[in-house]
């Protein structure tokens, strides 16, 4: 009799909540409608996660644009990126371009940057380098730090802008101070190309602190490879860089990783750093030395350098 009297209690306050439930949804419902922002943030999130009402991401997209419409523009973002990943609908890459660039005129990073990728990539829309760099750099001023690495990037490269290492330092300095420790990676590069070793060192040791993994690998050059693990882990950042892998790529740094990773006993490094001599492709021309480093990947067991020697 106790246990039949517990499970109608149970099934009892079950019924409560959901009462409860249906009677907040319902609120919700009508303040959103009302304009209300925050209930609409609040209803889209219930929608979306099937808190206290059946799961419905068309709904939640549905709450989230009408809160962008009374005026949130971070409710503009997420309505936008959920149109473009199609959440419950058809993506509908052009609708989502006008959201993030009606959150980025609010002066929401967020959607500046959303927008600044879609124009980058070429996601949906035709791309655009000069207009998604200008919008990177609108965001890394609103201290959004993955825009502040990407400005980087763009202006190392010349992409959307002209090219201009001193900008490109700026952002990365701005990107780590922001506590994006690849931003610091980077700029660590900027001075090591720049042949500033100490200033490269400690932009390594300050993200390698924060566990990003090529600071460390960086600040690990110098001691050279102890294990066969740490071998491939320089045969890889040697073939990362000689392919451009790294938007901070130069030839020039691929060739300490690969000595590091040959004399390590790596194979494909050595071939990769005979080719390096024979292309005069960050290393000195030198048909010698890239033979003599094709036969040791040869025999290290690399197929390719033998192929090449026979």
């Amino acid at each position: 009799m106790a246990a039949v009297a517990a499970a109608l209690g149970i099934a009892l306050a079950a019924s409560q909540r959901t009462s409860r439930s249906a009677d907040q949804v319902a609120a919700l419902q009508t303040a959103c409608a009302g304009e209300d922002p925050p209930a609409c943030a609040e209803l889209a999130r219930r929608y979306r996660a099937g808190d206290g009402v059946a799961r419905d991401l068309v709904k939640a997209v549905r709450a989230a644009r009408d809160g962008c419409e009374a005026g949130e523009p971070a409710l503009c973002v997420e309505a936008g990126r959920a149109i473009l990943r199609g959440e419950g609908l058809k993506p509908d890459p052009e609708l989502a371009r006008r959201l993030f660039g009606d959150a980025c005129t609010h002066r929401t990073r967020a959607g500046c940057l959303d927008l600044a990728l879609m124009l980058q990539n070429g996601d949906g829309v035709a791309k655009d380098p000069a207009h998604a760099t200008s919008l990177f750099d609108l965001a890394c001023q609103g201290g959004e730090a993955a825009a502040c690495s990407l400005y980087g990037d763009a202006r190392y490269m010349g992409s959307g802008a002209p090219k201009d290492a001193r900008a490109a330092e700026a952002a990365y300095r701005r990107a780590c101070e922001l506590e994006l420790y690849s931003g610091c990676t980077k700029l660590g590069d900027l001075f090591r190309m720049r042949h500033e070793a100490a200033r490269a060192a400690a932009q390594y040791r300050k993200a390698c602190a924060a566990d990003e993994k090529d600071a460390c690998t960086a600040l690990a050059l110098e001691k050279g490879c102890s294990s066969r693990e740490a071998c491939l882990d320089f045969a890889d950042l040697c073939s990362d860089h000689l392919s451009g892998y790294d938007v901070l790529s130069e030839a020039s740094l691929a060739r300490a990783p690969c000595e590091i990773a040959c004399a390590g006993g790596i194979g494909e490094a050595c071939d990769n750093l005979a080719d390096m001599y024979q292309d005069g492709y960050g290393a000195p021309y030198d048909l010698v030395q890239a033979a003599e480093l094709r036969r040791r990947a040869c025999q290290l067991g690399d197929r390719d350098a033998c192929d090449v020697r026979e």
